[in-house]
């Protein structure tokens, strides 16, 4: 390590620091200043000067080599010394001498010993890590530009304006246009002479002059969803003659003209149609619930149809009573099982889980995606 850092280290806390038998350093506060050349702004600094008459050891330098390098206070002014030394040998065979990051040293006959301070690194402690800001100068162009610049802005706001007052002249007219035509066309059509091509039929007209669809197409969606379910909830009570008669009186019709000898074949076609039609009544049977309640408590080995889930009770039966109002009677609550906390809400509950599966597809055309199937 050099003196020159010792020395630099030293003015960051001291004004002034002596080299013996050479001169002392002295650091004097400068305020910021402004370059007029560069056009830049310094922050405030220590500016270091030479007085060549300070030759007196004060100790200063001489423990801050002791205590850096570890050295005894006779060693560390050893090592001063024999730096001074170099640098009065530089001087008298140069007349010049440095003192790297601190400043040069020039003799000049008859002025005695000038010093420059070279140093690139800021030794005010308050100013640490400022760095030094550029302003860029204002010119007469920049004036003439700004002023311009302000003239020309309320011109462009009257133009702005004037774009805008246009514009709204123009929907106003077309709204007025609109309004006038429209009352014109009312009482044309009230007076009668409004030709009929123009005019215009309402909803209700429009339905009565369509042809009426087929009573599948007619019916609601929601009738549609009752009529696919109702198909899962036979009577077991309702006579099966009752269903098996219209699918055999239109073979007997087939078979026999003459009336009185297809009398006959009528009867044995309805007695024979009973075991069918009691084996496709059946068949649906299984879609029946466990229970006649609106909660399953307890386990049942069913397959229930799960629409949602809901963290009360309360809102279980709010969309249990919605399901009902749109045809499906037998929607159940499902308590929760052991480690849940959902009550679930069945739309439609089977005897396996195979017939659940089956009629999820026609289930999710009517009660959405979201479907599925709890054995429970």
């Amino acid at each position: 390590m050099q003196l020159s850092d010792h020395i630099r280290t030293l003015l960051r806390d001291h004004d002034c620091v002596i080299i013996p038998d050479f001169g002392g350093l002295i650091a004097d506060y400068a305020p910021a200043q402004v370059h007029p050349v560069r056009h830049t702004l310094a922050p405030p600094a220590k500016r270091v000067a030479f007085n060549q008459s300070l030759t007196r050891n004060d100790g200063l330098l001489v423990d801050a080599l002791s205590r850096s390098l570890n050295l005894s206070t006779a060693q560390a002014r050893l090592l001063v010394r024999d730096a001074v030394a170099r640098l009065q040998a530089e001087l008298d065979a140069s007349q010049r001498t440095e003192l790297p990051g601190v400043g040069v040293f020039r003799q000049s006959a008859g002025r005695g010993l000038e010093f420059e301070y070279t140093g690139n690194q800021n030794l005010l402690t308050a100013s640490y890590g400022l760095p030094e800001l550029i302003s860029r100068p204002i010119r007469a162009t920049d004036a003439l530009l700004a002023r311009d610049r302000q003239q020309s802005a309320p011109i462009l706001a009257v133009s702005r304006s004037r774009r805008a007052m246009k514009t709204f002249r123009i929907a106003a007219t077309l709204v007025i246009a609109g309004l006038i035509l429209s009352i014109n066309y009312q009482i044309a059509d009230a007076v009668g002479y409004l030709p009929e091509s123009w005019k215009l039929t309402s909803g209700e007209e429009q339905t009565a002059a369509q042809p009426a669809a087929p009573a599948e197409e007619a019916a609601p969606p929601v009738a549609r969803q009752q009529a696919a379910l109702a198909a899962h909830d036979w009577d077991d009570s309702a006579p099966a003659t009752a269903s098996a008669a219209p699918a055999a009186t239109a073979p007997a019709a087939v078979v026999s003209k003459p009336a009185p000898v297809a009398a006959k074949p009528v009867v044995k076609a309805r007695a024979a149609t009973k075991p069918a039609a009691a084996v496709s009544v059946a068949k649906p049977a299984a879609a029946k619930p466990a229970t006649t309640g609106t909660t399953i408590k307890s386990r049942t080995g069913r397959s229930y149809v799960i629409v949602g889930a809901y963290t009360t009770l309360a809102h279980a039966e709010k969309g249990r009573m919605a399901l009902v109002n749109h045809g499906h009677r037998n929607a159940r609550i499902v308590f929760p099982a052991p480690g849940s906390r959902k009550f679930r809400l069945s739309a439609v509950d089977y005897a396996n889980k195979a017939e659940a599966q089956k009629q999820l597809p026609v289930l999710r055309k009517h009660l959405g995606s979201s479907l599925w199937v709890l054995n429970y």
